[in-house]
């Protein structure tokens, strides 16, 4: 039975011009959906309410790192939260070196590579100062779509 490790994905983030990498990133949690129900309960019942499942309330999630004034990708997540820029956000697993593209503004991902994807603004980061720690950097992300899996052909 096939597995797919954690450890060797790669990270992307697409701001609707260019695919950025998010390099050396400690924790991703794209977070759970929740789903509305819509009460379908007829008036002669008289015990239990009845229920549909109603739309989906994309969660929120969020994605950590150690603040590495070297990782130009590092300052980007900053900027991008401070501003709560829309962006696309993928996950690659591992075993491909493969890359998103992007042509003509239009996202591709590469057919030879698992991915997660998901739309989602990135929110104000929250620095953590621990002692015998580095400097750590976690960004919430509010989520606008349901996180899809792409698994590879």
């Amino acid at each position: 039975m096939a597995k797919i490790r954690v450890q060797g994905s790669r990270f992307f983030a697409f701001d609707g011009t260019e695919v950025t990498r998010l390099e050396s990133l400690k924790t991703i949690d794209p977070g759970s959906d929740s789903a509305g129900k819509i009460e379908i309960t007829d008036l002669d019942e008289e015990e239990s309410k009845s229920y549909i499942p109603g739309l989906s309330d994309p969660g929120d999630g969020s994605l950590g790192f150690d603040i590495d004034e070297e990782k130009p990708s590092h300052k980007k997540v900053v900027d991008w939260a401070t501003t709560k820029k829309a962006l696309t956000i993928m996950i690659g697993a591992p075993g491909s070196d493969s890359i998103p593209t992007v042509t003509n503004g239009e996202l591709t991902l590469p057919t030879d590579r698992t991915w997660w994807r998901w739309d989602a603004s990135l929110t104000t980061p929250v620095w953590k100062f621990d002692p015998d720690t580095l400097v750590n950097c976690t960004v919430t992300m509010q989520r606008k779509s349901a996180t899809k899996w792409i698994p590879k052909t």
